[in-house]
């Protein structure tokens, strides 16, 4: 018995396939960017955040993000101070973003050993931002509530950082942000997903 193919039969089923085969990795592709990525791999060492990667870095960062990134790596810079505007409304997310930017950017210095890179980290509360000087060897992040700040953006003036947000969330996407732009200045960080 001799097994008779017809061509059109057979070409119907391969390019049917084709177009299934591509359907099916299109909806992986989606299925995938959907997900929220909460990981980063840096130098062999896993940075875990509380929300998603992708949309932190999707922040604004003025005038760029090299130039933010150059902030944490200056030889010259000693002490990082977090300053902040008490107010009991945000006061538990400040203590959320002082801890995250200084236990990431700690772990972040660390991937550099036998180099030893010491750096101080300290918060200090002030009653407005208009007079927040430059001092040689502090780099000064300020984080501008929701009343001064019509967005969430990053802003850098030379050893100065400025977090401004919209919302808690928006505080906490941005300070991953930072942390990101640190990263990628010093080699590159991969999504975990």
């Amino acid at each position: 018995m001799k097994a008779k193919f017809k061509v059109k039969t057979f070409l119907t089923t391969l390019i049917f396939l084709l177009i299934l085969s591509v359907v099916i990795l299109l909806i992986i592709q989606i299925i995938i960017n959907l997900k929220p990525v909460k990981y980063v791999k840096y130098k062999n060492i896993v940075f875990g955040f509380r929300d998603d990667v992708k949309k932190a870095e999707k922040i604004n960062v003025y005038p760029n993000e090299k130039i933010l990134g150059q902030q944490f790596w200056d030889y010259k810079i000693q002490n990082i101070t977090i300053f902040f505007k008490p107010d009991d409304n945000y006061n538990k997310y400040y203590q959320l973003a002082a801890f995250e930017l200084t236990y990431k950017i700690s772990q972040m210095y660390m991937t550099l050993r036998p180099l030893i890179i010491e750096k101080n980290f300290s918060a200090q509360s002030i009653d407005n931002f208009d007079n927040i000087t430059r001092e040689e060897g502090v780099l000064k992040i300020i984080l501008i509530p929701p009343e001064q700040s019509n967005e969430t953006i990053i802003k850098v003036s030379s050893n100065r950082v400025y977090i401004y947000w919209e919302n808690p969330r928006d505080l906490d996407l941005a300070v991953m942000k930072t942390i990101l732009s640190a990263l990628k200045y010093n080699g590159n960080y991969t999504l975990v997903t």
